[in-house]
């Protein structure tokens, strides 16, 4: 068993995969003094690394601040699957924001994956992509629902590329019979997330990113400019963009107020050898809302994740919850051992889609993905770029969209999370 170098307090998880196979070891300073920046980002995971680039090559100087290390967040610690669309469903963003603005958010979530290949062709970040992802139903109306999805995908939103498969295709190539069938995805992907943002860290390194590590913005005083305090120094800014996701706790609370952080977990297996099911190394996650998600590793392990507190802590026996849900999906894989498990912090939001927007002050925010970071948080950098150099059109197709309010303080958050994973279990019970 390997230990993880980067813990989580909260978590107390032993063993990190991502960590353990992590291909470069990148290291940057603690801020000391006084930096001026064009835009100063507090944040150094996948929204703000993303967005670094698109400013750099505008001709921005840029600063990113992060409490911890590159990608010591869900950037570093999340499931790796990299997808087209967003956590609400098609049908349902379709319904809710109309013909046209859904097309135009659709349109956006297949840009983000696209940028993730760019981005690795461009930087040669080495990250064990591999296209293909399916999402697949448990019951009839989950068929249903995401045969909806395909009609659309074949019809108005123009990608043609989406393929259903029915029940007895699933098992041929997942070697699973606990599916109807499922909605198969070869643009969407999935990757080795940590090396993927240590790669952009590079990237935005060389290209004049200035990266300071261990150097939490402890307060965003406004004005012009605005000063980000840390606790040896300062930013000097007219421009920043929160890219802290679940981890934005007391900076500001407008923009904490749009998100709810939510503990998720993974284990992988020992290496399968031929004992792998997944036999095309497409990832795979269901239609519930407290969702199991699988992924092949490019060593041929098995990732697989989706337990959640209902109080935002580990269960003692996590890894083992995990591993009796894997076996409900693969009853092969029963001995199979777990030789790693950690947990780790993504932001939802009551919409079920990103909250990217300004919040006035040319203070900027890019967070509440809500289980699809990998691939969104690419757009996402791009559009807020975008808008700070002056070009704000795309920005505003995902700004306009409104998200509930969700309660900052902690004695309220507590009770909320736990009222909602209730019912989220409810409704995947009776289907």
């Amino acid at each position: 068993m390997v230990k993880t170098v980067r813990p989580d307090n909260d978590f107390n998880a032993a063993t990190n995969y991502y960590v353990a196979t992590q291909n470069q070891t990148l290291s940057f300073p603690t801020l000391a003094g006084t930096q001026e920046a064009d835009v100063c980002i507090i944040g150094a995971g996948l929204t703000g690394l993303n967005a670094a680039i698109e400013l750099r090559q505008r001709g921005y100087s840029v600063t990113v601040l992060d409490a911890q290390t590159v990608a010591w967040g869900g950037s570093g610690r999340n499931g790796g699957q990299c997808l087209v669309g967003y956590c609400l469903g098609l049908r349902e963003v379709d319904e809710t924001y109309g013909q046209a603005w859904g097309k135009q958010l659709w349109d956006l979530s297949v840009e983000a994956v696209d940028i993730v290949r760019e981005r690795i062709q461009h930087h040669q970040i080495d990250c064990d992509f591999q296209p293909g992802y399916i999402e697949l139903a448990l019951n009839s109306a989950q068929q249903k629902e995401l045969q909806s999805w395909h009609a659309l995908k074949q019809g108005r939103y123009q990608y043609p590329d989406a393929q259903w498969w029915d029940k007895a295709q699933v098992a041929e190539v997942a070697n699973t019979e606990r599916y109807l069938g499922g909605l198969y995805d070869p643009n969407s992907a999935h990757i080795h997330t940590l090396n993927y943002t240590l790669g952009l860290a590079r990237a935005a390194e060389q290209m004049g990113v200035k990266i300071y590590e261990h150097t939490p913005a402890t307060r965003l005083v406004k004005g012009q400019p605005h000063a980000v305090i840390t606790p040896q120094g300062r930013v000097n800014t007219p421009r920043v963009l929160l890219a802290c996701n679940a981890y934005l706790e007391g900076l500001h609370r407008q923009a904490q107020a749009k998100v709810l952080p939510v503990a998720s977990f993974i284990a992988v297996t020992e290496p399968l050898g031929e004992r792998m099911p997944i036999t095309n190394r497409m990832a795979m996650s269901d239609l519930n809302n407290c969702l199991d998600y699988i992924r092949p590793t490019a060593e041929g392990r098995l990732l697989f994740g989706g337990v959640n507190h209902p109080f935002n802590r580990e269960y003692k026996d996590s890894a083992q919850r995990l591993h009796h849900r894997m076996t409900k999906v693969f009853p092969q894989l029963g001995q199979v051992k777990m030789d790693y498990h950690w947990g780790g912090m993504f932001a939802v939001t009551r919409s079920y889609m990103p909250h990217i927007a300004h919040v006035g002050h040319d203070i900027y925010t890019a967070h509440g993905y809500t289980g699809h970071g990998v691939g969104l948080t690419n757009i996402a950098g791009r559009v807020v770029a975008e808008a700070i150099d002056g070009q704000a059109s795309r920005f505003d197709v995902f700004a306009r969209l409104k998200h509930g309010w969700i309660p900052t303080p902690k004695m309220l958050r507590s009770p909320a999370l736990a009222l909602a994973i209730w019912k989220a279990k409810l409704e995947d019970l009776l289907g």
